[in-house]
């Protein structure tokens, strides 16, 4: 059964929709851990007391409490709008797979003896 062109085209897209999707999650998981672990930076510097220290790259400074809450505050509010970028990319994706599948359906009906339009 040879495929129509279109439908070709599909199953390139939808592959390519699966590997997408795959990446997205993947960051968005990521992101997910990131924030966990900055609500427990956060949860830390809250009931500490004394110096606290900051990674700048290779190199820990030093940082006042209310500069590191504030940091860990701005960080988490931008890790959040991340992390629903990757939540709608991730809906985009998947409705344009579901769209795919179901022509896909249409096209394996059609192909089945019996069915009305069978070729």
């Amino acid at each position: 059964m040879e495929l129509p062109e279109e439908l070709k085209k599909d199953v390139v897209e939808f592959q390519q929709l699966q590997q997408q999707l795959q990446f997205v999650a993947m960051q968005r998981q990521q992101t997910m851990l990131q924030l966990a672990d900055l609500a427990k930076a956060a949860e830390e510097v809250e009931k500490g007391s004394g110096k606290f220290f900051r990674f700048a790259g290779p190199v820990m400074v030093p940082k006042e409490k209310d500069a590191l809450k504030k940091e860990l505050v701005s960080e988490k509010e931008s890790l959040e709008v991340r992390q629903g970028m990757f939540q709608k990319q991730e809906d985009k994706l998947r409705e344009r797979m579901t769209s795919i599948q179901k022509k896909f359906s249409e096209f394996s009906a059609k192909q089945k003896p019996g069915a009305k339009g069978a070729a």
